[in-house]
């Protein structure tokens, strides 16, 4: 699939592009997984004088009034990097904040405003999960769990989906009032569950804005994923080509041997379908201003089709792509964290038929 883009979203890529090239790769993130701190604050306050942060956000609001089109570009460029930073889930988030003073702060890169909407699954005919709100005025108290909230030890703050009497709210929470139990995950950062008990919040979004502006939050974040996946994907195909150029056996390369030729040919299309379903479900969502089918059924299939890729590179680079020292191992990593960050494929596929029946 070939993009046509304006000469502004081009020069956002190659922004995109040069940044993730000095700044990431292998070396800066083999360094985040051995340190304590899994988000540099110096790294981030680049990307945010880059203006990625302020991506989404609303012009009056301070930020930049761009689209998805442009967030998926920027994301795919920090998959091929492997750059350890949620620019995407920030920019979301501060479009979410909407004309709140945390707007500011998070967009000019002071303060780092994550997402916390995802809750714990219960049995049929366990108590409702999820977080209740108790609302007096614009101050709010929240009870509950948040879980799968990436990088939550560096956060400064949440952006947290709640149910009150009145319906669905979005409150911002600073994270030294929050408990938070984290873990490692496997390509260096961490994911953990926050504890809500009594823990106090500001109001961002009431019952009337909360569920729209959750449903743009979830579609960015689904298509700024499925991006960073396709990302990942084209980086570690490019590794794998041409290491199949230079690898020899039996005094030829490997990659004149016709099963590795079309196992990289299938690669190919897997990477070029995502490409192609990605910026179609980033244009139906401007276009309509919400398309969550289409977002869901993006993740869903970058998810499925960057294992396959990734475990794809490993196997063609034989015994070398299992070590830890070649770098082709870290694509792998970083596509199985993605795949399960917001949900995993077999939840967005059940997403989008859900939303398909509902438009049939």
């Amino acid at each position: 699939m070939e993009l046509l883009l304006t000469d502004e979203q081009s020069m956002l890529r190659d922004s995109a592009a040069t940044f993730a090239e000095r700044r990431g790769g292998a070396a800066p993130l083999r360094e985040v997984r051995a340190s304590d701190s899994k988000l540099d604050r110096g790294l981030w306050r680049e990307a945010a004088d880059a203006g990625w942060i302020a991506l989404l956000a609303a012009e009056d609001h301070g930020g930049l009034g761009l689209g998805l089109t442009e967030m998926c570009l920027l994301s795919q460029e920090m998959g091929k990097g492997l750059v350890s930073i949620p620019v995407a889930g920030a920019a979301a988030t501060a479009r979410a904040l909407g004309s709140s003073g945390f707007a500011a702060a998070a967009i000019a890169g002071e303060t780092v405003i994550l997402p916390a909407l995802a809750e714990e699954a219960r049995a049929i005919g366990d108590e409702p999960p999820g977080v209740a709100a108790t609302i007096n005025g614009d101050r709010v108290t929240l009870d509950g769990a948040k879980t799968g909230v990436p990088f939550p030890n560096d956060a400064d703050a949440f952006l947290v989906s709640a149910a009150s009497d009145d319906g669905i709210v979005l409150v911002h929470v600073d994270r030294e009032a929050v408990g938070i139990a984290s873990a490692a995950v496997m390509d260096g950062g961490q994911t953990g569950t926050i504890d809500f008990d009594a823990i106090p919040g500001t109001l961002v979004a009431g019952p009337n804005e909360a569920p729209a502006a959750i449903v743009a939050l979830l579609d960015a974040l689904h298509l700024s994923t499925a991006a960073e996946l396709l990302g990942v994907m084209e980086a570690a195909q490019a590794i794998t080509l041409d290491y199949l150029k230079i690898r020899e056996q039996f005094d030829r390369p490997i990659g004149s041997f016709q099963a590795l030729q079309h196992r990289a040919v299938d690669n190919l299309a897997a990477i070029e379908m995502c490409r192609s379903l990605t910026y179609q479900g980033a244009a139906a969502t401007e276009a309509r201003g919400s398309s969550e089918g289409l977002a869901s059924a993006a993740l869903s299939l970058a998810a499925r089709n960057a294992l396959t890729v990734t475990k794809a590179a490993i196997q063609m680079h034989g015994g070398i792509g299992f070590t830890d020292e070649h770098d082709i191992g870290l694509y792998l990593k970083r596509a199985m964290v993605l795949s399960a960050r917001y949900g995993n494929a077999g939840m967005h596929r059940k997403r989008y038929a859900q939303s398909a029946e509902q438009h049939d």
